[in-house]
C-alpha cells in the first residue's frame, strides 16, 4: 500500500472531504488545505510527494500557486482539477509544470490512475537523476588520471 503525501487544495468541502477520504482507503496521507495561501505554507512546512490543486481558490487561482512554487519545486508532481476549463488555461498550466490537467467531474479513478502515473514518473525522475550523479561522481573529468601534462 502507497504511504505517498498528497496536499489537497480544494476549497468546496464536500469535495475535498469526498477525494480526502478516498485517497485515504487508497493508503495515501492527505494533507487538506482550501486556500492557495495555506498551499504555499504546506509546501515550505512539509515534505510531499504530488499536489492535487484546484483551479479557483478564494485568495488566487492555481496558476498563481504554480508560478509561486516555481524552480524550488519542479520535481514536485501538480494535478491541477477545475471545472472551468479553458483550452488557454491547461496549456498555461502544463507550461508551469503541471503533470495533468483534469476536468470536474471526473471518475475517481482516473484521478487514481493519474496520481500513479505521476507518482511513478516522478520516481524514476529521481532514480535517474541519482544514477546520473554517481556516474559522474565515478568517471567524471575529475576522476581522470593520466600520466600527460595535458591531461
Amino acid at each position: 500500500m502507497a504511504q505517498e503525501k498528497i496536499l489537497l487544495v480544494e476549497d468546496e468541502k464536500l469535495i475535498r472531504w469526498s477525494l480526502a477520504n478516498r485517497l485515504s482507503k487508497e493508503g495515501y496521507v492527505v494533507v487538506e488545505v482550501d486556500r492557495g495561501s495555506e498551499a504555499l505554507k504546506a509546501l515550505d512546512e512539509q515534505e510531499l510527494d504530488l499536489v492535487l490543486l484546484d483551479y479557483r481558490l478564494p485568495d488566487m487561482d492555481g496558476i498563481q500557486v504554480l508560478k509561486t512554487m516555481g524552480p524550488k519545486f519542479r520535481d514536485l508532481p501538480v494535478i491541477m482539477m477545475t471545472a472551468y476549463s479553458t483550452v488557454e488555461s491547461a496549456i498555461e498550466a502544463m507550461k508551469l509544470g503541471a503533470f495533468d490537467y483534469l476536468n470536474k467531474p471526473f471518475e475517481i479513478d482516473e484521478l487514481l490512475v493519474t496520481i500513479q502515473k505521476a507518482l511513478d514518473t516522478t520516481s524514476l525522475k529521481r532514480e535517474l537523476s541519482r544514477y546520473r550523479r554517481a556516474q559522474e561522481e565515478r568517471f567524471g573529468m575529475g576522476n581522470l588520471v593520466g600520466r600527460n601534462p595535458k591531461i
